[in-house]
């Protein structure tokens, strides 16, 4: 489909663009009389007959694509284009301007029907996920056969009239040539036409009298739908635009070189530039909307259009004529470089063509995605009747600036500078039309390429994330920031839930505004339950974060019950989301503060894992919960598979560095990740010291702790053979000399004895039981965190021993994790995790 669509734009260029230099030769410029004292130049009557026949015959082209398979309506407009190209050639032959001119428009009138149907085609062929790729490949590959045409046909031309003598009756001659030769080549394409899939017809009523007259049916309906309606004329914007740029560059190239020798050329590489600009901007956007429609780039690139018009107004084209005559004559290739305007002028053009195909391709791939399936043949008609309409504007606005120049008593060239001030201001306030529309998708593009960049966001198993229709997003709360990465990272824009307690800030307000956010007032929770019960029904992604609060320990706090009954309510499936590394980011309270303190930068950047989905009936705090333990795992197991980890050897202790040598690659990697398990709790701080009693030293084997940690946080370990003030790690030696002797000065006591779980009280002293089994830390306490008086969340709990890492998940009587062995690791008898996150020794506290 791609090639035959591909081979019909070529022929239709190279047609159009040997017939209007023709029209210059033979009498420039042409001057068609339309009545008394009114008469029509040639490239504004071609740029007229281009877009009446999408005017004319919308509503049959739209009701034809529809009725019949469009692989049909394609082989049909195929075989139509053969004869035009004979009709022109044969016209063309007569020396008949005035003939070969209603062949332009026949051809006009092929692409009418031919465009319906190659670009409703793409959805039955790809689908949605694709749609945004194929549609900018489809744009691309058209933008490269227009450009192949028209440099072809001008060059083509000029060569073939120059060699002839550069004589008016000798222009017939060469133009026959080229023709003759298209008209044999346009044959292909029926063989191409026949290998595309036939694809179901969608079944149209009959035609009729009044279907074919139907524009304004067709209207109404494409406008019934405000969404379609506003995409609809962004497209129409597009079209119009391309339609006054590319009259006023042929144009200019007509006043530059006179209409005589070069003007064909000349055109073809103000053509040229701008279609070599608008079929990478296509192939740009092609790659940009791989994985999704991204509307975000349509004022993006708006802007960029308006920046490019205003600065072709301080290039001087002018010296671009001895280029198009040194491309006829060699010889007189020192004329070709008397200015680098002109050079400066083709780039701009180029930039401008570029932004505008990058303006489009969203759009076009946007609707294509929307439209039913039964009417996307008329609807895409109604598309083209807009697009046509906009061409028609451009035609006459162009025509008006000219007039008023004229009238003015402007130069000629100066009057082309203004016109193209006015193409930019136009760009300029259809952006900003386009920015008050589209603000979220706006910020969330650039907010999200700068978030990326920052913080080099990776997303594990995206595909869990349904693809089209509702769904509710559970991702764990660890910073301020959290919302901006989700958004970045997610493949499909995400509304999100928020505690009217945030909204006391005019700059959070407007936020919240811009993205739809719900928000929750505490003491009237049910319009928000039912607001997110709306989006979710009408196929939103709504965040929503299930612990309610952003953890100050780096643990995943308790979870509050409010998604169970939104997830039943809505009928929607469950996804949950784990963001690791967002931890050591300003934003969370890591170190035991927001925002004052330096970020620190992982190897690896951040990463978002989602989880598994969890259907609706089967949400509950202990599935959610585990979903979201289980997606930390993968995190932080994705972290460390780089090779890198099982090689990196970490300084300390001799005698405990040369074990960590002897170990083989995957234990490394494992003993890694637990230290890394250890850095992302609110427990030993980074960049500070902790002590521990030598002989505690050598019956606490846990490298990950001792060893990786330090290693990973720039902390330090100094080994004593007496207590002293500061913050410990100690066992049951540590713990023997304090039930003994007192505190000695120890301020906080990270205690791995076997009677961790018993309390030790004394004075001055923060007894913080944990668990280690095997070399592996498994849970910590750590300092109760200071709090608001609405929220609760502790460090520490008596007859536990603290908090589960993240990165750790249970699955019966075992524990898995990135610092796991696959098989897990058997955990002490009845032992429990409970619903504030503290890993209990149940009953009998065996371990």
């Amino acid at each position: 489909m791609i090639i035959q669509q591909t081979q019909n734009a070529f022929n239709d260029k190279l047609a159009q663009f040997t017939l209007i230099p023709l029209g210059g030769a033979v009498g420039f410029i042409l001057l068609i009389p339309l009545g008394q004292g009114v008469q029509i130049d040639v490239p504004s009557a071609a740029g007229l007959m281009i877009a009446l026949p999408f005017i004319l015959f919308a509503p049959v082209a739209g009701w034809v694509s529809d009725r019949f398979s469009k692989r049909d309506v394609m082989l049909g407009a195929a075989i139509a284009q053969v004869g035009v190209l004979a009709w022109i050639t044969l016209a063309v032959m007569m020396k008949s301007l005035p003939l070969a001119l209603w062949g332009f428009f026949a051809l006009a009138v092929q692409s009418a029907f031919f465009s319906p149907a190659k670009i409703g085609i793409n959805k039955e062929l790809v689908g949605s996920r694709h749609l945004g790729f194929a549609a900018g490949i489809q744009q691309m590959t058209a933008m490269l056969a227009i450009l192949a045409g028209q440099i072809v046909a001008g060059w083509w031309f000029d060569q073939r009239f120059r060699e002839s003598g550069g004589l008016p009756e000798m222009a017939w001659g060469a133009a026959l040539g080229p023709l003759l030769v298209l008209s044999i080549l346009a044959l292909p394409a029926l063989a191409l036409a026949l290998a595309i899939p036939r694809v179901p017809a969608q079944g149209s009523p009959k035609l009729t009298a009044r279907l074919a007259v139907s524009h304004f049916v067709h209207l109404k309906n494409l406008w019934s739908d405000v969404a379609l309606r506003r995409a609809s004329f962004g497209v129409a914007f597009f079209w119009g635009f391309a339609a006054f740029i590319n009259l006023w560059s042929v144009k200019l190239a007509a006043v530059i070189t006179g209409g005589g020798e070069g003007f064909g050329t000349l055109s073809s590489l103000f053509m040229a530039a701008a279609s070599l600009g608008m079929a990478a901007g296509f192939g740009v956007a092609s790659f940009l909307l791989r994985r999704r429609i991204e509307l975000g780039w349509v004022p993006a690139a708006g802007v960029v259009m308006t920046l490019a018009a205003v600065a072709i107004v301080f290039t001087d084209p002018a010296s671009l004529r001895g280029l198009a005559i040194a491309i006829l004559d060699p010889e007189l290739s020192v004329l070709a470089f008397r200015d680098p305007g002109g050079g400066a002028f083709l780039g701009l053009l180029g930039v401008l063509a570029f932004s505008a195909a990058v303006f489009l391709a969203p759009l076009n791939a946007w609707m294509q995605d929307r439209y039913p399936a039964a009417k996307r043949g008329a609807l895409q008609s109604a598309v083209n009747l807009q697009d046509c309409l906009a061409g028609v504007i451009a035609v006459i606005a162009l025509a008006l600036l000219e007039y008023a120049a004229r009238t003015a008593g402007v130069a000629t060239i100066h009057g082309f500078r203004f016109e193209i001030v006015f193409i930019g201001v136009v760009c300029g306030v259809m952006t900003l039309f386009i920015l008050r529309l589209l603000p979220a998708d706006f910020i969330r593009l650039v907010g999200g390429i700068v978030i990326r960049r920052i913080y080099r966001i990776r997303v594990l198993h995206p595909e869990r994330l349904p693809a089209a229709g509702g769904a509710l997003l559970l991702p764990n709360h660890v910073s301020f920031a959290d919302g901006f990465f989700i958004s970045a990272a997610c493949p499909r824009p995400v509304r999100f839930v928020m505690d009217e307690a945030f909204m006391a800030s005019r700059a959070i307000r407007v936020f919240t505004r811009i993205f739809h956010t719900v928000t929750i007032r505490r003491d009237q929770p049910r319009e928000a339950i039912r607001i997110t019960i709306e989006a979710l029904k009408s196929g939103d992604v709504v965040c929503l974060f299930p612990e309610g609060q952003i953890t100050r320990t780096g643990t995943l706090c308790e979870l509050r019950r409010g998604f169970e009954l939104i997830a039943k309510k809505a009928g929607h499936p469950l996804v949950p989301l784990w963001c690791d590394g967002a931890w050591d980011t300003v934003f969370s309270f890591a170190g035991g503060r927001f925002f004052h303190k330096r970020p620190h930068r992982r190897p690896g950047g951040m990463l978002l894992s989602l989880g598994e989905e969890i259907a609706p009936e089967a949400a509950d705090l202990t599935r959610v919960r585990d979903g979201l333990m289980a997606c930390a795992a993968a995190a932080i197991g994705e972290r460390f598979e780089s090779p890198r980890w099982k090689q990196r050897i970490p300084a300390g202790p001799p005698a405990m560095v040369e074990n960590f040598r002897a170990c083989d690659e995957p234990a490394r990697r494992r003993l890694w990740a637990n230290g890394y398990q250890i850095s992302q709790i609110n427990a030993l701080r980074r960049r500070q010291s902790f002590h521990v009693l030598a002989a505690d030293l050598a019956d606490l084997d846990l490298p990950g702790l001792f060893l990786a940690f330090p290693d990973l946080d720039r902390a330090r370990m100094e080994i004593r053979e007496t207590p002293e003030s500061g913050v410990w790690i100690g066992g049951s030696h540590l713990r023997g000399i304090l039930e003994t002797a007192g505190n000695g000065g120890v301020g906080e006591f990270y205690d791995f004895s076997q009677r961790a779980c018993e309390p030790l009280l004394r004075p001055g002293l923060l007894h913080l039981p944990c668990l280690a089994i095997g070399q592996v830390v498994i849970a910590m306490s750590m300092p109760d965190p200071p709090l608001p008086a609405d929220e609760i969340q502790r460090g520490n709990k008596p007859g536990t021993w603290g908090r589960l890492l993240p990165g750790w998940y249970l699955r019966g009587s075992r524990v898995y994790g990135p610092a796991a062995p696959a098989a897990g690791i058997e955990l002490p008898e009845t032992a429990f995790l409970d619903a504030e996150g503290f890993f209990c020794p149940g009953p009998g506290r065996k371990i």
